[in-house]
């Protein structure tokens, strides 16, 4: 067997379904991540939490406004170079949000990590070690939605079953939580919760996808 193609997209719609056919190409709702020149941006929708219709432009941020009390969920996600938005994206029950098209085998689950850098070596961000508010837990969490949307009572979080507070490889999501993975498109959902105790910071991590081939 040979290396599998992987492909990436999201779905930049507020309609919830699927990727269309196996081909990675843009169809329907869904657009692909070209991840040597897109940037991901996990952004807020300002004081009221959410946005019906994405504000930001290519080289802005929408504003995202630190609570006094409890913590702020930032759902509004959207690929910055190329102006592309994600509004289905975030803390609720969608399940088609971003997709993993595999074209051939992979030997193994495909797993989503997250990093410090394009290292893979080192999970020391604040956003990934979580603060006191967070349980030291990372403020990033994803779930596995290829087989059934995301929970919501009052919401999903890396306890959930399929989901993870993503930090290097000890927490990870696996995408088709299967030994192997033919011809295929696998998807998940992702969140960023910034706890009342963090600092003020610009940096991200970045987000990885390991699997084996033969």
């Amino acid at each position: 067997m040979a290396e599998p193609i992987i492909s990436f997209g999201f779905n930049h719609n507020g309609l919830d379904e699927a990727w269309p056919g196996i081909n990675p190409t843009e169809a329907g709702s869904w657009k692909l991540i070209e991840p040597a020149t897109d940037l991901m941006v996990f952004t807020g929708g300002g004081i009221l939490g959410t946005l019906s219709t994405p504000t930001a432009v290519s080289g802005t941020r929408d504003a995202t406004i630190r609570p006094s009390v409890s913590s702020y969920v930032i759902p509004q996600t959207y690929i910055e170079k190329d102006q592309m938005y994600i509004t289905s994206a975030g803390y609720n029950t969608n399940r088609y949000v971003f997709g993993v098209r595999v074209n051939g085998t992979a030997t193994s689950d495909i797993y989503l990590e997250a990093w410090d850098d394009n290292s893979f070596s080192t999970t020391d961000l604040e956003i990934l070690t979580g603060t006191t508010e967070s349980d030291n837990n990372s403020f990033v969490n994803a779930i596995r939605t290829t087989a059934v949307e995301p929970p919501w009572a009052p919401g999903w979080d890396g306890n959930t079953a399929g989901a993870a507070f993503l930090r290097g490889t000890e927490h990870r999501v696996g995408l088709s939580n299967s030994s192997s993975v033919t011809d295929t498109t696998l998807y998940y959902n992702i969140y960023i919760r910034l706890e009342t105790d963090c600092s003020t910071f610009h940096v991200m991590p970045v987000l990885a996808f390991r699997y084996l081939y033969t």
